[in-house]
């Protein structure tokens, strides 16, 4: 473990945050938390102390009743600030007060018209990768694992939620407090809050869901399986330590499908499509309670061992519970993505490695599917050149040896090296881990639910459409693989009939969508327009949202559409979502034109 982050002003050095107690008030009247924390220190400290923080106001830092000095650095576009404590003397404890600012990049603030009940603001916290640091000083590194407390002041009538245990509440005359505990150490990307019209419902005995009151009942329907689902889990992993799975079903603006703050997922409400189909989204943030909040990347520059070992473990989850044709379709789909982010970065781009050198990059600018979908591919490349067994007990022994314990690239291959050796010797580690693209060999994946999607793509060719009430039958996956499979550009005709024959008009189906609105941009389908503007308005996913908006931006037609569009939704959207669409189109000179 470093102890250095390319991407922290931290020291480790210098000493580690093991605990935090928070006091924190909710103020949405000025769109600020209002904190007092104390911090308790892995051992005493004699020299400075250096933190991560984002636009912060600081009011003051006391250690043992003594007023400790302090310096803010000039700020960082990546980084942020460095906060430098100057002398805590020996102290291991201090208490900071801090009040994020309105545009904090860890916060949405939400007014109650944006909201499904229309009654009450909401606020929610993304602070993955680097956005904790917004919220309050902290060491914001995934090396850095601490347990914390907490006491969330709201407005009487909202209710607050966290990634931690709700421990009780108490009424005052306008407010009300919830406490939380965190007993199980995490870092700081994990650190999570929301506070809104939010109500609850039981699903089992370890399962729950929070959601506001008009979502309540669909979503109680539609995620019911998740305890199901958490013990297929247990059973290829190992116990759950996290004591509960439950999730919060986000505001449309969420800018991911779902983020794996243990014990509370939150997830998108776009994911409730009343028939369960997006169930493989669950399996993947379920599996990050082994794979990512148990056993952590050290650095973002390792990212892959949290989302190439959790696509490996969803995967498991999927093929147990939904079959392996369903598990291969679903691999299938994920393939093609990652073919298309390597073209997009370029097929020698240090990007497209699992091992990366992010110093002086946000993760975020360059976030892509390489991570998950290659890493998945390598660790099925040593399942395969093992067999299942034994490659199960390597998986079992990882979780085991490095729970609570955060690793880099170096760390896993030595443990590789050491625990499975003919794994090593007979796959190629190097290409997988430290070359470009794709190995030209990759491990078999079979489906006839894929192969009946490629015989339709050649029968499109030969000018066969599918039927809507084929289409009707088909698993969303090999919808979603079809739209993808076609033709970069196709026909206007072509595309009328396509939209036809999926229903996607009227679909509640973003990612059929988002695919389909991406063709339809390339192939000059203007028709489409209506539909472009309400998926960039109420959809949040900053992945999609970048990637629509790309081809937006270099489809001749839509181009002139493309910033007034964008300036017309952009505070519908998470800061991180609309700071990074704004970017790309600066970088691809579609500007303002009052810029």
């Amino acid at each position: 473990m470093p102890s250095h982050d390319p991407h922290s002003h931290a020291d480790l050095t210098q000493g580690r945050i093991r605990h935090l107690d928070l006091q924190i008030e909710v103020d949405f009247a000025a769109h600020r938390l209002r904190t007092v924390a104390e911090y308790q220190l892995d051992r005493p400290a004699t020299g400075p102390l250096d933190l991560d923080a984002r636009d912060l106001d600081i009011a003051s830092i006391e250690a043992g009743g003594r007023r400790i000095e302090f310096e803010v650095g000039e700020p960082d576009a990546v980084k942020g600030q460095r906060v430098r404590l100057l002398d805590l003397g020996g102290a291991d404890r201090f208490t900071l007060s801090v009040t994020t600012r309105p545009h904090a990049s860890a916060l949405q603030w939400l007014e109650a018209h944006h909201t499904a009940s229309g009654r009450h603001p909401f606020v929610y916290s993304q602070c993955q990768p680097l956005h904790a640091r917004s919220l309050f000083p902290c060491q914001d590194t995934p090396s850095v694992r601490f347990t914390y407390a907490a006491r969330l002041s709201v407005a009487k009538g909202l209710t607050a939620v966290m990634a931690a245990a709700c421990t009780g509440r108490e009424a005052h005359r306008d407010r009300e407090v919830f406490r939380f505990e965190m007993p199980q150490a995490i870092p700081s990307y994990l650190f999570a809050l929301a506070v809104g019209d939010l109500a609850f419902r039981q699903l089992g005995p370890r399962t729950g869901v929070y959601a506001e009151p008009p979502l309540l009942e669909a979503a109680a329907w539609e995620f019911a399986e998740n305890e199901s689902r958490l013990a297929a889990a247990e059973t290829l992993f190992g116990p759950y330590v996290w004591d509960r799975y439950d999730l919060l079903v986000m505001p449309p603006s969420f800018p991911s499908n779902g983020m794996e703050n243990p014990r509370l997922t939150f997830v998108t409400p776009l994911a409730i499509l009343g028939d369960r189909s997006r169930m493989a989204l669950i399996a993947h943030e379920l599996a990050h309670a082994w794979t990512g909040n148990l056993v952590t990347n050290a650095t973002w520059d390792d990212f892959w061992l949290n989302e190439g070992w959790t696509t490996y473990a969803d995967h498991r989850i999927t093929e147990a519970l939904e079959g392996p044709e369903v598990a291969g379709l679903l691999q299938a789909v994920l393939l093609d993505a990652l073919r298309e982010d390597i073209r997009t970065f370029g097929p020698d781009s240090p990007f497209t490695c699992l091992k990366t050198s992010l110093a002086g990059i946000d993760p975020d600018a360059v976030f892509s599917r390489v991570p998950y979908m290659k890493g998945q591919l390598f660790l099925l490349s040593l399942e395969q050149a093992v067999g299942r067994p034994r490659f199960d007990a390597f998986l079992r022994d990882y979780i085991r040896r490095f729970q609570f314990q955060s690793l880099t690239t170096d760390d896993f291959l030595a443990f590789l090296g050491q625990e499975l050796p003919e794994a090593a010797e007979a796959v190629n580690v190097q290409a997988w881990v430290y070359r470009a693209g794709l190995p030209e060999s990759l491990p078999a994946m079979r489906s006839a639910l894929y192969d009946e999607v490629v015989r339709r793509r050649r029968e499109f060719e030969a000018g066969a459409f599918p039927s809507a009430v084929e289409a009707a039958t088909w698993h969303p996956y090999q919808r979603i693989l079809f739209l993808r499979l076609l033709p970069p550009a196709i026909s206007i005709d072509d595309c009328a009939r396509v939209e036809a024959s999926l229903g996607l008009r009227t679909t509640k189906r973003t990612l059929e969508l988002y695919e389909f609105l991406r063709l339809a941009t390339r192939s000059g389908y203007a028709q489409a327009w209506p539909m472009i503007e309400a998926f960039a308005e109420r959809v949040g996913n900053e992945y999609q949202l970048k990637r629509l908006f790309r081809s937006l931006a270099e489809a001749e037609w839509s181009r002139p559409l493309t910033r007034p569009l964008f300036e017309r939704v952009r505070h519908r959207h998470h800061p991180i979502t609309e700071g990074l669409v704004d970017q790309l189109l600066r970088e691809l000179g579609v500007q303002n034109r009052t810029t």
